[in-house]
């Protein structure tokens, strides 16, 4: 008898631990795809796909839910979301113009109700004092707006940027300047890095992989450009990848700011809310012992 026993926990043993590597490896799958889905989301946290904020919501995406919900990423977040998660759009999401909030300091009453409100702690002000919107904080939610009980929060449209680009807004395609693979630009790069593999990533838009082959060490001298039978600019196409690297680099560090001070905000939110539960418990409590 005591040799079945020992099979069996045998067994059990074996498929408890199979069953924990299991659920470790597809919950970090899962973290992975949501983490994904959450970077493409604009984080303006604004409620409007009917979810808390763009983490929730990228939580449910990753568990079936539509991708045409988030209004404020329109059309080029609908098309990310589509490449990766394989569903075809059902909705065409209009793109919307980027816009702030704006307070009419004259009309502000001090109430503070747009203060928690605002998810990440755009609107800075204090009960009985004049409110004003952080123009380079905002998300333009629009959900302080609904909170002011006076009318003197409105959105403002923010101008669109007359076109001055640095760089060309889309590399030279290979069809038009065509590479012959001779490497005649990496022997005469002084830098010692490769411009003919560079050019190769940047006709692909493979952004991540140039930055990790050194285009930082480029210093656009142009010696590449002159040693190329082609005639390839590839000076130009450098400046262009920098330009989108530090670009996405940007937009990346602002999202991440704007969900910190998200979580940071639902936080306090938290425990204001703890306390003010304690506090109506005391005072209940109170009331209770002088009946």
């Amino acid at each position: 008898m005591l040799l079945p026993s020992l099979i069996v926990c045998s067994l059990l043993t074996l498929l408890t631990g199979v069953n924990l590597l299991l659920r470790k490896h597809y919950y970090r799958e899962g973290n992975d795809l949501i983490d994904e889905i959450d970077s493409m989301l604009p984080q303006t946290q604004c409620a409007q796909c009917g979810y808390a904020g763009c983490r929730p919501y990228a939580n449910s995406i990753a568990s079936g839910e539509s991708i045409d919900l988030c209004l404020p990423g329109g059309p080029a977040t609908q098309q990310k979301l589509s490449a990766l998660m394989q569903r075809i759009p059902t909705t065409n999401l209009p793109q919307q113009q980027e816009a702030i909030a704006f307070i009419n300091e004259e009309k502000c009453i001090g109430c503070a109700l747009c203060l928690p409100a605002c998810p990440v702690d755009a609107i800075a002000g204090s009960k009985n004092f004049i409110h004003t919107i952080i123009k380079s904080e905002c998300t333009g939610c629009e959900l302080c707006v609904e909170a002011c009980p006076v009318d003197c929060i409105e959105m403002q449209n923010l101008p669109v940027p007359a076109p001055t680009p640095r760089y060309r807004k889309e590399p030279l395609a290979t069809n038009q300047i065509a590479c012959i693979n001779c490497k005649q630009c990496d022997g005469a790069c002084p830098a010692n890095i490769s411009p003919h593999l560079m050019h190769k990533l940047i006709m692909q838009k493979d952004y991540v992989t140039i930055e990790n082959h050194g285009l930082s060490i480029c210093i656009e001298c142009g010696i590449c450009d002159l040693a190329c039978p082609s005639g390839i600019p590839l000076t130009e196409q450098f400046q262009f990848a920098k330009n989108q690297i530090a670009q996405t680099q940007s937009d990346t560090e602002h999202k991440t700011n704007l969900s910190i001070r998200f979580e940071r905000h639902q936080n306090r939110l938290t425990k204001n809310e703890e306390k003010e539960k304690q506090k109506r418990s005391k005072r209940l409590g109170t009331k209770r012992s002088w009946l």
